[in-house]
């Protein structure tokens, strides 16, 4: 554990990057692979794409400060996809690296639960196979609506923590039952 969570509010939409560089953090990625691919039914769905379409499949490990405290699986439809893909598989944030190139995220929705290591998550988080992780679901659009990646992040248990203000006057939040 790195001195306990690390808390993260979801009043703001902030990369990994952003968010660990405002407590203090050095954050750090290393991508795994790329892979260019045909998207299956669900991942169109997600992507707002054909059945079929090119998009990319991004996996990165993620640090703090040197450690490794998760895998991201990101999905970018192809005009993205292919600006990720032209990175320095060290670079530190792509969310910086696609502003630059005029790709904007402005919304998001999180699914939030629990997951177990699979062989990636073993080998890149040096955990145990099965270790349960906790799991943040993200889809996010840019101004216009239109999807510009679907990600699914894996942490160890320990280092993040999510923070949520509710309140009776108003609140995005909803409980849905698990669904894959």
């Amino acid at each position: 554990m790195l001195g306990g969570p690390r808390a993260q509010s979801f009043s703001q939409l902030l990369s990994f990057t952003a968010w660990a560089r405002s407590l203090g953090e050095t954050p750090g990625g290393r991508v795994d692979r790329v892979d260019r691919r045909a998207a299956d039914p669900e991942e169109a769905r997600r992507l707002g794409l054909e059945e079929g379409a090119e998009l990319y499949l991004v996996l990165r490990v993620r640090t703090l400060s040197g450690r490794p405290v998760m895998v991201e699986r990101t999905l970018y439809p192809p005009r993205v996809g292919a600006l990720v893909a032209a990175l320095p598989p060290e670079a530190v944030s792509h969310t910086e690296a696609l502003v630059e190139h005029g790709v904007h995220f402005t919304d998001a929705d999180h699914t939030i639960d629990l997951t177990w290591a699979d062989e990636d998550d073993t080998r890149l988080l040096a955990c145990p196979p099965g270790q349960v992780l906790l799991r943040k679901r993200r889809r996010t659009t840019d101004p216009a609506g239109t999807p510009v990646e679907w990600s699914e992040d894996r942490y160890l248990p320990g280092t993040i923590a999510f923070t949520v203000h509710n309140s009776v006057a108003a609140t995005s939040l909803g409980r849905h039952p698990r669904t894959t």
